[in-house]
């Protein structure tokens, strides 16, 4: 468990970076993709053991120590991500493409309900998430195109980033 969390990690955090770095160069209406994200659903969906929440938290750490969110507000919603999709962990079996897809847009819309709950919490602090404008439908077009090449290249990496079940 330990490996996966420590790699996944890894691989969040650099995909953090690459989010405020290189990929704004390819960003529509500022908006870039959350690969982060798309990350955390794949090590969260393959395991089902508290990796998926420990990498969330470290990636959302990451996200807070490079946004002006208030610190722990990102942590704690990818937190809530990676124990959610390690729930449906082995009960919903899709194809190699559908099932990534579907996957990173409902973790887009999760992340965007719960950082809009953390601002009617929070207004003056937290900036939700406009349902009706186009930067949150972007980005989860964003997400929703890039997971199956995501989840193509984790793949290989799934020694690592997956937790051997053990049977009982």
């Amino acid at each position: 468990m330990l490996r996966s969390v420590v790699v996944s990690s890894l691989v969040s955090v650099l995909c953090v970076y690459a989010q405020g770095t290189w990929l704004r160069s390819i960003e529509v209406l500022s908006v870039v993709p959350d690969l982060a994200l798309v990350v955390l659903v794949y090590v969260s969906f393959r395991n089902t053991g508290p990796e998926g929440q420990l990498t969330g938290f470290v990636s959302g750490l990451a996200q807070d120590a490079l946004s002006a969110a208030p610190l722990g507000l990102n942590a704690l919603v990818r937190t809530l991500v990676g124990f959610t999709y390690a729930l449906a962990s082995g009960k919903i079996f899709a194809d190699r493409v559908l099932l990534p897809v579907v996957l990173a847009a409902s973790a887009t819309l999760f992340k965007a309900l719960a950082i809009s709950a953390a601002a009617l919490l929070f207004p003056d602090h937290v900036a939700a998430y406009d349902f009706l404008g186009s930067a949150l439908w972007i980005e989860v077009a964003y997400n929703a195109v890039a997971a199956p090449f995501l989840f193509l290249g984790l793949g290989v990496l799934g020694p690592l980033l997956v937790t051997p079940r053990r049977g009982y």
